[in-house]
């Protein structure tokens, strides 16, 4: 696979039409999107589950619990970057998902000219339609030209992958050895408390039913 087209991204991966779509039109189709964002982290997550992956669900359930605040209608840009970190599957189109991006990027926001799009820069990238369906990818770097092709489905995929931090702190930082030494017996003393936490039983029965999920969707999504 060449250079325009990165290995970590899920290509292919379903769409699900049920998901709402900001705007929100009604405060239950807020609390869908983010309920379903908040399974969808569950699901993806492979521990027991990680103590980080409950505190986002934690995050996110500040703004679709039992008090909800008052601009939860509205996407914030932590729900985005999550959205877009994850690949969420919400039926995006790329004319929705280039407007929900544009008021969130300082610079190279997808822009559409004609049927095409181009986005970034240095490398900047175009995408033209195909006669299969899909989408003639070119990125251009400082003279030099690659080219590939996407399913029609895929280029909101590659947008995730190209508009997301795929390096946040501390991974390939440089981490201060003495701030990690610091934080290291309190974090010792988290990942302990979770451990025991891991045990119980509702913990156990979430387990056994995100096993049962996934175990179904491989399957569907191989045939």
């Amino acid at each position: 696979m060449s250079k325009a087209l990165p290995d970590r991204v899920p290509w292919g991966r379903p769409a699900v039409d049920g998901i709402p779509l900001p705007p929100f039109a009604t405060p239950r189709d807020a609390v869908r999107y983010r309920r379903m964002l908040q399974l969808h982290l569950a699901l993806i997550d492979d521990g027991g589950p990680s103590a980080a992956t409950v505190a986002l669900l934690e995050t996110l359930d500040a703004r679709s619990g039992w008090r909800i605040p008052e601009d939860a209608e509205e996407l914030s840009a932590s729900e985005l970057r999550l959205s877009l970190a994850t690949y969420f599957p919400a039926p995006w189109t790329p004319e929705h998902l280039a407007e929900l991006l544009a008021p969130h990027l300082t610079w190279g926001a997808p822009m559409k000219f004609g049927d095409s799009w181009q986005w970034l820069g240095d490398p900047d990238f175009r995408a033209e339609p195909d006669a299969g369906g899909g989408w003639r990818i070119t990125r251009h770097e400082r003279g030099s030209l690659t080219y590939d092709r996407i399913d029609h489905d895929d280029l909101v995929l590659l947008w995730m992958d190209h508009f997301c931090t795929r390096f946040p702190f501390p991974f390939g930082h440089r981490v201060p050895e003495e701030d990690a030494a610091a934080l290291a017996p309190a974090a010792a003393a988290v990942r302990a408390a979770h451990a025991g936490n891991v045990a119980a039983p509702y913990l156990v029965s979430w387990r056994a039913r995100r096993d049962q999920a996934l175990a179904g969707g491989s399957a569907s999504h191989a045939d």
